[in-house]
């Protein structure tokens, strides 16, 4: 390997390590990297050239000899590259801060949002109390049909085994008692169909909170979205900022450098206009979250009431019509009272 390609190699390696203190954010402000990026003196440079040396001490010592700094053919402008950092790091580039969070600060959102969470945690615990309320009066009423049919079987050996007129009445008190208990058992059987459609708001609304869910989540995706934009702005500004910043030297490396800053600017204009229009659907979105939010509160309380009502209702008119039958029945078997007193 030739000397100039081993100091060659070696300059893109401190290069690289230089940039990386560079862009630390503690690191780079600290004075001793300061002092060594500013400082000429002892510098090396390219092959066939001697270290720069500090004016001050130039001037200072008769001796000193003062030699050319134009690098030969093949070298690299080493002292160049440290003036480019010098320049970016006193520009404070690598230490701008990233824009701001894009967080959530509309209070009366937040304070639906927790509202709708505790709805739903009531819906949950009620939904399950519904069901195992529906369970029982089911169970209720199998149990009253079973008696029913078993007294109708009853009734019919009674009177299949009757011999005197006591038994046959006998058969006829036992088959009444099982018609009113059928009778009741298909009330009930009514009951628990009024029970299921009025409870089942209580059901529905608990469904829909996973729309509720899903609004949310694209309320809280567009705000990602808007985040997202700006950081990219953000680096695209600083891309920019960095390529203003550094000299060149040369023509062709000040039209690469003024074609690559035209093309991120254009960029820019692109994600700002992004950026305009995520912000309006943002915007959109949080109108739209509003106006649900307020139409759900209004239609849940309603329904809630109307389903509270219905419940009410049904259970009065059943125990009314169930109370009717044991009524009868009483009338009907009235004697056996009487004959006991």
């Amino acid at each position: 390997m030739q000397r100039h390609e081993f100091v060659n190699q070696r300059c893109v390696a401190v290069q690289r390590y230089l940039c990386r203190i560079a862009a630390h954010p503690t690191v780079s402000r600290s004075d001793d990297f300061h002092t060594f990026l500013t400082d000429p003196s002892g510098i090396p440079t390219s092959e066939g050239e001697s270290p720069r040396f500090n004016p001050a001490i130039t001037a200072a010592s008769p001796t000193a000899v003062t030699t050319p700094t134009t690098p030969t053919k093949g070298g690299r402008d080493f002292f160049g590259m440290f003036k480019d950092l010098k320049q970016t790091v006193a520009n404070g580039l690598m230490a701008v801060r990233p824009p701001p969070v894009e967080e959530e600060t509309d209070a009366k959102f937040l304070f639906h949002k927790a509202k709708l969470e505790q709805l739903e945690q009531q819906l949950a615990a009620t939904s399950q109390q519904a069901e195992a309320f529906a369970k029982a009066h089911e169970d209720f009423r199998t149990t009253t049909a079973h008696l029913g049919m078993t007294f109708v079987k009853l009734a019919k050996f009674e009177k299949d085994q009757s011999t005197c007129s006591s038994h046959r009445t006998r058969a006829v008190n036992i088959n009444n008692f099982a018609n009113a208990v059928v009778k009741v058992s298909r009330s009930q059987t009514k009951l628990d169909a009024e029970i299921v459609k009025h409870l089942d708001t209580i059901h529905k609304y608990l469904e829909t909170m996973t729309s509720v869910h899903n609004a949310f989540t694209d309320r809280s995706n567009a705000l990602l979205h808007i985040q997202s934009l700006s950081s990219d702005l953000f680096a695209l500004h600083n891309r920019v900022a960095k390529l203003e910043s550094v000299s060149s030297r040369g023509i062709d490396q000040e039209r690469t450098r003024y074609q690559k800053v035209e093309e991120l600017k254009e960029t820019i204009r692109t994600s700002e206009d992004a950026k305009s229009h995520a912000r309006k659907e943002y915007e959109l979105i949080k109108e739209n979250n509003m106006n649900e939010i307020k139409r759900f509160n209004k239609e849940i309380r309603q329904d809630l009431v109307e389903m509270m009502k219905g419940f009410v209702t049904s259970q009065v008119a059943q125990s009314d019509n169930i109370a009717s039958i044991w009524a009868k029945l009483a009338e009907d078997t009235k004697g056996y009272a009487d004959r006991s007193s």
